[in-house]
């Protein structure tokens, strides 16, 4: 894969390891990452918070298995948010699944092993087509990964929102009858979830990105006036960082309703 393209806001985000510490709180509310204690892995949080996200992924994975979660999400972020073509895209999701399943195999208590899990093959799936993923078994995986995530981490935002999502785009593309009796996929989990996800990081451009564009999916016509207010809001948040800076963007330029 070729040099990553730079993120056009990392001049305005400058983190430092301290820095990073001081505000971890307010950060990482959307994930309900841990702290980390070793010095290298908040320097790789460092380069993804200010923007660096191909070095962050290299600090990450520099740092051990304390540092994957870092480098998987600066992987995640720069193929969701910046890399223009499908198949580096493709690549990326999938060389974060497969490091993700490693990191759990060797550290199962910890959550984002298993977000990363499910997050990253979903938007793999959403790549090669849903309901072709659906009958290659992928839902199924994507589903157990992420309810194990919300069994270690209750609070993850972010795995409520892409749990919530994940009902709602299986609802969408095969029904809710076929989705509830073969995926276990219904509209009233995906609210569950997302509405979750809100109130545990009520302030995350993600987070009511992604509830948005499900609740097109569940019903566009019954919740168009929640879906656009919850866009628009994510167009107007303050963003902790760089990362965020491109959500927010998102919002403001996205013609997802």
């Amino acid at each position: 894969m070729s040099a990553w393209l730079p993120c056009p806001y990392a001049a305005d985000y400058p983190f430092d390891a301290a820095r990073v510490r001081a505000q971890w709180a307010r950060l990482h509310a959307p994930d309900a990452e841990p702290l980390p204690e070793d010095e290298a892995v908040l320097q790789a949080w460092a380069l993804f918070h200010g923007g660096q996200f191909e070095a962050a992924e290299a600090a990450g994975l520099a740092a051990g298995w304390a540092g994957v979660p870092v480098a998987n999400r600066a992987a995640a972020a720069y193929a969701a948010l910046l890399e223009p073509h499908e198949k580096p895209r493709m690549d990326l999701y999938q060389r974060i699944h497969a490091r993700a399943r490693a990191h759990a195999a060797q550290r199962p208590r910890e959550a984002s092993a298993w977000y990363w899990q499910g997050c990253a093959l979903w938007r793999y799936a959403q790549d090669i087509h849903i309901a072709r993923a659906l009958a290659q078994g992928i839902g199924s995986q994507v589903r157990g990964a992420l309810e194990t995530a919300l069994e270690l981490a209750p609070a993850h935002a972010l795995a409520h929102a892409a749990l919530g999502g994940f009902h709602a785009q299986v609802i969408d593309k095969v029904g809710p009858l076929v989705a509830a009796m073969t995926y276990g996929a219904n509209a009233s989990a995906a609210l569950a979830h997302l509405r979750q996800a809100q109130r545990l990081a009520p302030d995350s451009a993600a987070v009511l990105l992604d509830f948005a564009a499900a609740l097109i999916m569940l019903d566009s016509q019954a919740h168009l006036a929640e879906a656009t207010r919850l866009q628009e809001q994510a167009a107007q948040v303050q963003a902790r960082d760089a990362a965020e800076r491109l959500w927010v963007e998102l919002a403001r330029t996205s013609l997802l309703l």
